[in-house]
């Protein structure tokens, strides 16, 4: 009986899934037809980033949304290491943030220890 009760329960969420997917594209058609000059499909199943950039004739933006969109954005912080955050779709291109704390580290020591600001670094008359 249970077994029976998950796969029911599982045909169900698929239905709602479809459902789901098919309002996310006729928002988009209407969307278009309301006039606005782009849409941004963020975490979107590629299948329907896919159908969505075919259906329309706007361009599609995504994060997260498959290389079938129009174009791509990724926050600047996530793409350079910034943020602490950790999502699938996001593709660190280098970690920056090491580098601030670093120089950061270097500042505090040389301020402390009377380093910085040198002769170079400060005025005379």
């Amino acid at each position: 009986m249970m077994f029976l009760f998950q796969k029911i329960k599982f045909k169900l969420l698929k239905i709602k899934k479809l459902n789901q997917k098919k309002k996310i594209l006729d928002d988009a058609i209407l969307l278009e037809n309301a006039g606005v000059f782009s849409i941004v499909l963020e975490c979107t199943e590629k299948k329907l980033s896919k159908e969505i950039t075919n259906r329309i004739n706007i361009p599609t933006i995504g994060i997260g949304a498959s290389v079938y969109c129009d174009g791509q954005v990724l926050v600047t912080d996530d793409l350079l290491g910034l943020s602490d955050g950790n999502f699938k779709f996001v593709k660190k291109y280098t970690d920056i943030k090491k580098t601030i704390n670093s120089a950061i580290k270097k500042f505090k020591f040389e301020v402390k220890n009377k380093k910085f600001p040198s002769n170079k670094f400060s005025f005379t008359i």
